[in-house]
């Protein structure tokens, strides 16, 4: 069997502009990274593209709103008192 080296050369710097996909192959290189554990620029790497999924993921999720609510607090003691 023939020996491959695949050498991967990216700009973290540039990662909002990579579309998504592109990103996901990005986290999966950043954890396949054969730099030793704790290596600092990969853990560097690893971080910021990890972040930018993040960012993503909450920019394109709509926030719950009114799960809490300061009448809801009201209405549990009400059944509570209900109930007994």
């Amino acid at each position: 069997m023939a020996k491959t080296i695949i050498h991967f050369e990216i700009d973290s710097s540039d990662l909002e502009h990579w579309d998504d996909q592109y990103l996901a192959q990005l986290w999966h290189i950043a954890q396949a990274n054969p730099a030793p554990f704790g290596d600092a620029e990969a853990c560097e790497f690893a971080e910021r593209v990890g972040r930018e999924i993040i960012r993503r993921f909450l920019s394109n999720t709509s926030p719950e709103l009114w799960h809490h609510q300061a009448s809801h607090a009201a209405q549990r003691q009400c059944e509570t008192q209900q109930e007994a």
